[in-house]
């Protein structure tokens, strides 16, 4: 019975570790659409945006907050905060966001901090802002 529960038990870790959670370019897949703004959105729902961090203010204003204290050596909780990439490059802070032209972006997604660590390794727990361009 004990060899039979840890077999299960093994069987469901396998395929846990078997499921992918990426998309076929690579990237993190988002978990829920509201983790992702598409170019059509932006088009027709971000109005008179400019940049990048004025988008997600008035689409996704949940993608700037931050996830919570992440030590007690970081009592400013700058580290809980997402992390700004573009193109798959690190890109900076939330601020850096206004230097990206709402006219340039292809998607904005939000990663969570367990797949950015898969996808850039340790320092995002506060996830990642993955702006992709136009290219």
């Amino acid at each position: 019975m004990r060899a039979r529960l840890v077999m299960a038990a093994l069987s469901v870790a396998l395929s846990l570790a078997c499921s992918s959670n990426s998309s076929p370019s690579g990237a993190p897949r988002a978990s829920r659409q509201q983790d992702v703004i598409g170019e059509s959105e932006i088009t027709s729902r971000a109005g008179d945006a400019a940049n990048a961090l004025q988008v997600i203010q008035k689409l996704r204003p949940q993608m700037l907050r931050s996830r919570g204290l992440t030590s007690p050596h970081d009592p400013t909780g700058e580290a809980s905060m997402p992390k700004v990439y573009v193109d798959n490059v690190a890109y900076g802070k939330l601020d850096e966001l206004s230097n990206v032209s709402s006219n340039q972006i292809k998607e904005i997604r939000f990663i969570n901090a367990r797949d950015a660590t898969t996808q850039w390794g340790t320092g995002h727990m506060g996830g990642v802002i993955l702006v992709t361009t136009k290219k």
